[in-house]
């Protein structure tokens, strides 16, 4: 599909099924009088740049994989409305620009970086039933020393400084990094740690999702940058709807992914 919006609310009769293919995730969820069924299985040649999507029809349907997970919820009586919902990666996730990249001193940028999302559903009662990754990204080590840090996520982006050259991609969210270098030196930007937990997810008119900007401010006598999560969305975001919101809500766990933002 060329439509990027795969989220919303779906109506499901009882024994009634239904599946979809996104990017590298078969997914298929049935409801019964009393329980949800929720199968799915990850393709085990999956990419980041896979953003299609389809909702499988009846008259095309097969059987699941034989190596489907299924997970069963049980309920006294089940609703007919399910939710699909994107959401944040629920650890760090460590970009890397594909091209180094510097800021020269007394200068500022916003970078427009994107990061895989994944994937929430909620039955009609709000109550979380599945959340994983469309694309499970590689594991990365984040930090000063090897004791000093955390386990994030990996991912490789080509840092855009125009959103236009950036494409609406279905299972990716573009995160706006705004960066201004006091210091006499310039900043080389090798690996940034974003903090995906903390970000909502927003949903813009063309289908395109967003989070808050992050402020980024080296200053002339520091070796640690200034960081802040913005309260407002890039201007070029638009008219924009909540989607999700942040997994974490912590402020001493913002002082502490913020430690070590640059690497």
């Amino acid at each position: 599909m060329s439509n990027t919006i795969w989220w919303g609310n779906h109506q499901l009769a009882i024994d009634e099924q239904r599946r979809w293919q996104m990017a590298g995730l078969l997914l298929q969820i049935q409801r019964d009088a009393q329980e949800w069924q929720i199968a799915y299985h990850r393709s085990p040649n999956q990419h980041e740049d896979d953003h299609d999507w389809q909702i499988i029809e009846h008259t095309n349907r097969s059987p699941m994989p034989e190596k489907a997970l299924l997970q069963r919820y049980i309920y006294n009586q089940t609703q007919q409305q399910i939710h699909l919902k994107p959401c944040l990666a629920d650890r760090s996730v460590v970009i890397k620009p594909i091209t180094p990249l510097f800021l020269s001193s007394n200068q500022q940028t916003t970078l427009f970086v994107s990061t895989p999302l994944w994937l929430n559903i909620f039955s009609d009662d709000d109550n979380l039933l599945l959340d994983i990754p469309f694309v499970r990204p590689t594991d990365t080590w984040f930090g000063a020393t090897p004791i000093r840090g955390e386990i994030c996520y990996a991912t490789k982006v080509f840092g855009r400084l125009a959103l236009e050259q950036l494409p609406i991609r279905a299972f990716r969210a573009v995160t706006p990094i705004h960066i201004v270098n006091h210091h006499t030196k310039a900043i080389q930007i090798e690996r940034i740690n974003i903090p995906a937990p903390l970000l909502p997810l927003y949903a813009a008119q063309d289908g395109r999702l967003w989070t808050p900007t992050i402020e980024v401010e080296q200053l002339a006598n520091g070796r640690t940058p200034k960081v802040s999560i913005s309260k407002h969305l890039h201007p070029k975001a638009g008219n924009v709807k909540l989607l999700n919101q942040a997994r974490q809500h912590d402020d001493d766990n913002l002082i502490n992914l913020f430690e070590h933002f640059f690497e």
